[in-house]
């Protein structure tokens, strides 16, 4: 994937706030590990800041054969302008 969405912050309950770019309904962010997590647009909700933040809600069970394909790694680099 050579075209990317705008780099933002996705707020994880668990990990803080993670680099995030979103593709279809679609939202990847990167780990402090380095890994990729996969979610989807139902798991999220703006908070007040009007950042996405993920949500304990279940992804809807057609997502089950989900099959986009995420962005490099080096996509989640901070952008310069």
């Amino acid at each position: 994937m050579t075209d990317t969405s705008p780099l933002f912050a996705l707020e994880h309950p668990e990990l803080g706030q993670l680099p995030a770019r979103r593709v279809l309904d679609c939202v990847f962010a990167l780990a402090p590990d380095g890994k990729l997590l996969h979610f989807h647009a139902e798991q999220m909700t703006l908070n007040a800041a009007g950042d996405l933040e993920l949500t304990a809600q279940a992804p809807d069970e057609s997502r089950a054969r989900c099959r986009v394909i995420p962005p490099f790694v080096v996509a989640f680099r901070p952008e310069t302008p």
